[in-house]
């Protein structure tokens, strides 16, 4: 998720320059992309109460070890409304520039 925010920032941040004409069509699916993937986070996140998803360090030096900092970390932690919040926006977003530019595409 931080490589995820990551890449939304610099999305944004082209937005504001004159590379913004280099996106092209491409902005509105990329930001609708970027909220699909943030809310089937959320969505995960609440379900499973964890970001983990296997890929901490379960595995120490005991061979067995299940309780890694990360899930401890995480454990009873479920979906962020700012964040699912955000990303309905951002996804409300990608929806008006994906339909802002095929009516411009008309003209």
């Amino acid at each position: 998720m931080a490589l995820l925010g990551v890449i939304v920032v610099v999305h944004g941040v082209i937005l504001l320059t004159p590379y913004a004409s280099r996106l092209g069509k491409a902005s509105g699916p990329l930001m609708i992309g970027y909220s699909l993937v943030m809310l089937i986070n959320q969505a995960l996140v609440g379900v499973t109460g964890s970001t983990n998803w296997g890929m901490g360090m379960g595995s120490g030096m005991d061979g067995g070890m299940t309780g890694s900092m990360g899930s401890t970390i995480t454990a009873g932690m479920g979906w962020d409304l700012g964040m699912a919040a955000l990303a309905v926006l951002m996804l409300i977003s990608g929806v008006i520039m994906t339909n802002r530019s095929a009516s411009e595409a008309e003209m």
